[in-house]
């Protein structure tokens, strides 16, 4: 299990991306702001609200992940009709992504689970919210502001982002 402070880029998998299926390898990422998020349900988000939460996060300069958690697959988001996200879904059908992350794999999940990792690809932030603009608002808002500090590199500093982070998001 990943804990603040530890490299998390390390992750691959199959993946949607831009509608196509793909092999997707973390270190891809090297050198940008991560915001990997594992999402309950993505075949229930309109692929639209996660482009467009893709976009706001662009615009901080970081990229969003969605990891399907849900017990509906990777390749039922890719054979069904409809609009696709462009944005990268990532599949994790042996359970190995959330294992790597700490992440329990529940059929009912209730609520996504993100991690924020910075451009040495180190993690920095881990938080539990709901797929919902106020939520990732506040998720932004806490990228943008690392984004015109200095990384923290002590405890006391990501362990005060997370606090801000979980009073935020309550």
């Amino acid at each position: 299990m990943k804990r603040n402070g530890m490299q998390a880029l390390g992750f691959q998998g199959p993946a949607l991306v831009g509608g196509h299926l793909t092999y997707l390898h973390g270190a891809c990422y090297a050198n940008k702001v991560v915001a990997l998020c594992f999402l309950p349900y993505p075949g229930h988000v309109a692929s639209g609200l996660i482009d467009d939460q893709a976009r706001r996060f662009a615009d901080l300069g970081a990229s969003l992940l969605i990891v399907a958690s849900g017990a509906r697959p990777l390749h039922r988001l890719w054979i069904e009709p409809g609009d696709r996200p462009l944005t990268p879904v990532l599949a994790d059908p042996c359970g190995r992504l959330h294992r790597f992350f700490g992440v329990a794999v529940t059929a009912p999940a209730q609520r996504c689970h993100t991690f924020v990792i910075d451009r040495t690809g180190v993690l920095r932030l881990r938080v539990s919210h709901d797929f919902i603009a106020h939520d990732l608002t506040v998720l932004q808002e806490l990228i943008g502001v690392s984004q015109r500090v200095a990384t923290p590199d002590s405890a006391e500093d990501v362990d005060g982002w997370a606090a801000r982070a979980s009073c935020l998001l309550a």
